[in-house]
């Protein structure tokens, strides 16, 4: 009798561990549905540039620079140890094209209470509509390093300035 539960046990004890595993690997959080492509990290750095230039407030908030962006504009964000760039400030109930880009190894974004996994030298593209007022949680999942627990963007929502 013991003998033919082993198989069915070790079957169970599997499940639970694969599934132990997909809840601590997303948190519990819904996976953000991204467009991907591929970009050369000196391209993507020009347009991160570029929006610093056009959009900046001339704050920055912890060293990292503060942007305000158009609604609809499609933002550059970097990911990397341990900070995402730039601080967004967005319209409140506006949609926005975050494209995101680990610059140094895999991290990944969760934002609100999904997230999405970003690899080096691979872009994803995630759309948010901002709530009407507050902020949004911008926070790395991916365990990067001693600092990935500091790993928090800014995305604040403010009424046009």
């Amino acid at each position: 009798m013991l003998k033919g539960f082993a198989p069915l046990a070790l079957l169970a004890a599997t499940a639970i561990l694969a599934l132990g595993w997909v809840m601590g690997r997303t948190g519990g959080l819904d996976v953000l549905p991204a467009e991907t492509y591929k970009a050369e990290p000196s391209e993507f750095h020009g347009r991160h540039l570029a929006l610093l230039a056009a959009h900046g407030t001339g704050q920055s908030l912890d060293g990292i620079p503060v942007v305000r962006p158009p609604a609809g504009s499609d933002i550059p964000v970097l990911a990397k140890r341990w900070e995402f760039s730039p601080a967004l400030e967005l319209e409140p109930g506006k949609t926005y094209r975050l494209h995101l880009l680990a610059e140094d190894t895999v991290h990944s974004a969760a934002i609100g209470e999904a997230e999405v996994l970003l690899t080096p030298g691979e872009v994803r593209v995630v759309t948010l509509t901002t709530p009407a007022s507050g902020r949004v949680r911008l926070q790395c999942a991916e365990y990067c390093g001693l600092s990935h627990t500091k790993m928090i963007g800014s995305i604040e929502v403010v009424a046009g300035k």
